[in-house]
C-alpha cells in the first residue's frame, strides 16, 4: 500500500476523511443562501470573509458563522477542537481595534443535532453574571478548581492552546462575546432546511425543489466568478432577491407552465405508429417525419397532463375544460373547411384543417403552455377518435383496419 508524505498515513485512510472536508466546504455556500433568504434589507453577506459565512447589516450590526458539517464526530462536545478553536479565534477577532462586541452574534452552525454541555452553557447566558457562571463551570470542567487547576495537565495538546486563549483572556471582553454566542442546529440535511425556508415563502410547493436548487446555483455562480477576479465574496441581500423574485415570476407567477418533458428517441417514436392518432395522419398523406413529431408531441403532451396535476400546479378538472375548448375549436375549423374548401380533395381538406389546429393555442387556467402541448393534446383527442383530420376519417380507419 502506498504511503503518503503526510504524518505517513495511507492514502486509503485519508480518503475517509475527504467526504466529511467536502461536506463542511459546501456547506459554506448552503448556509450562505439559507442566511441570504433570511438576511435583512439592505445587508451584506460574505463568503470566507469575515468568516466562514458573515451578515452585516446597514446598521452596522454583524453576525458571524462558523459552520460545521458533523458527518460524524461532534464540534460542540465539551472537549471538541472545532469548538475551542472557534472560541479562541473569535477572542482573536474582539480584541482587534475597533471590534464592537455588542453590535456582534457569534453563531456557531452544526447542521445536526448535536450536544455539549459547556456549549449548552454558552448558548444560554444571556447576561454577564450568566456568562461568567457558564466560564467558571467550564474551567473547572476542563482544568479542575481554581486556583490550583489540577487537571489542567491533562489536557489533550489538541485543544490546549485554544482553552488556554479563551480561560486567560480578559474576562469582562470574553462574557460579552459569551452573551452574544448563539448555537444553531441542523435538521441533518442542509438541503432540507433549506427547501423549509423556501417553502415558508408565498411559493407553491411543487415549486420548491426547482426554486431551491436554482438558489443553491445562482449563489455558487456568483461567488465563483468573484473569487475568480480576485473581489471579495459578497452578495447583497437585495440583489439576492431580486434573482429570487425574477425567478419566481418566471416559474411560479401563474404565467408560464414548464414542461419537464424529454423528447422520446426515435426508436420509441416508432412504437407508436400503429395508433389510431397516427394513423389518422397517415389516411391525410402526412410524411414520415411528421408522424414522428406528432408522436413526440403526443408522448410530452400525455406526461406534462400527469406531472403538472400530480404537482398540484394544475387542478386536474382543468384538463377536461381545454378538451372541451380544442373540440369546439376543432368543429369550427372543420365546418370553415367544408366551407372554403370544398372544391379540394378530401386529403387535401384534412391536412389544412390539422395545420390550421396544430396553430391554435390556448392557455391553461391562464397560463401560456410549451409549445409541444396544445398539439400533443389534439393528438391525445384524436387517438380517442373525439376529433379527426379526414372529412370522413371514421370511416377512413375502419377501411385502413379492414384492408
Amino acid at each position: 500500500m502506498a504511503i503518503s508524505k503526510t504524518n505517513g498515513q495511507s492514502k486509503s485512510k485519508r480518503k475517509t476523511e475527504v467526504p466529511g472536508q467536502a461536506l463542511g466546504y459546501s456547506l459554506q455556500f448552503t448556509r450562505l443562501t439559507h442566511l441570504l433568504l433570511e438576511a435583512p434589507e439592505g445587508s451584506l453577506c460574505s463568503l470566507e470573509l469575515l468568516d466562514d459565512v458573515a451578515q452585516e447589516s446597514n446598521s452596522g450590526d454583524i453576525t458571524l458563522i462558523q459552520s460545521k458539517s458533523a458527518l460524524t464526530a461532534n464540534p460542540v462536545a465539551d472537549r471538541a477542537k472545532s469548538l475551542w478553536k472557534t472560541l479562541s479565534n473569535w477572542m482573536d477577532l474582539v480584541t482587534s481595534p475597533g471590534f464592537e462586541v455588542e453590535k456582534a452574534i457569534f453563531e456557531l452552525y452544526v447542521s445536526r443535532p448535536v450536544e455539549g454541555s459547556i456549549v449548552k452553557k454558552f448558548n444560554e447566558a444571556k447576561t454577564l453574571e450568566d456568562a461568567q457562571e457558564a466560564i467558571v463551570q467550564a474551567r473547572t470542567e476542563l482544568w479542575g478548581d481554581s486556583p490550583h487547576f489540577t487537571l489542567k495537565n491533562g489536557i489533550s495538546k489538541d485543544i490546549s492552546k485554544y482553552v488556554e486563549k479563551v480561560f486567560t483572556a480578559d474576562q469582562n471582553l470574553l462574557q460579552r462575546l459569551i452573551c452574544n454566542f448563539q448555537l444553531t442546529l441542523g435538521s441533518g440535511s442542509p438541503q432540507a432546511d433549506l427547501e423549509a425556508c423556501v417553502r415558508s415563502h408565498p411559493v407553491s410547493p411543487s415549486m420548491v425543489n426547482d426554486i431551491t436548487n436554482y438558489l443553491c446555483g445562482k449563489v455558487k455562480r456568483h461567488i465563483d466568478m468573484l473569487l475568480e477576479a480576485k473581489k471579495p465574496a459578497v452578495i447583497a441581500r437585495d440583489d439576492f432577491y431580486i434573482w429570487y423574485r425574477a425567478y419566481i415570476q418566471k416559474i411560479d407567477r401563474q404565467v408560464v407552465l414548464c414542461s419537464r418533458a424529454q423528447a422520446p428517441v426515435e426508436e420509441m417514436s416508432r412504437e407508436y405508429l400503429p395508433d389510431k392518432f397516427v394513423q389518422q395522419l397517415e389516411i391525410i398523406g402526412l410524411p414520415y417525419e411528421d408522424l414522428l413529431g406528432a408522436v413526440s408531441d403526443y408522448l410530452m403532451a400525455s406526461f406534462d397532463r400527469t406531472d403538472w396535476a400530480a404537482r398540484g400546479e394544475i387542478d386536474e378538472t382543468s384538463f377536461d375544460d381545454l378538451d372541451a375548448v380544442l373540440q369546439r375549436t376543432w368543429k369550427n375549423k372543420q365546418k370553415i373547411c367544408e366551407l372554403t374548401h370544398r372544391g379540394r380533395s378530401e386529403q387535401d381538406q384534412g391536412q389544412i384543417l390539422y395545420f390550421e389546429c396544430m396553430q391554435f393555442n390556448t392557455p391553461v387556467q391562464a397560463m401560456s403552455t410549451p409549445s409541444h402541448f396544445i398539439p400533443g393534446c389534439y393528438h391525445i383527442l384524436a387517438d380517442s377518435l373525439a376529433v379527426g383530420w379526414h372529412p370522413n376519417y371514421e370511416l377512413q380507419l375502419k377501411n385502413k383496419k379492414v384492408a
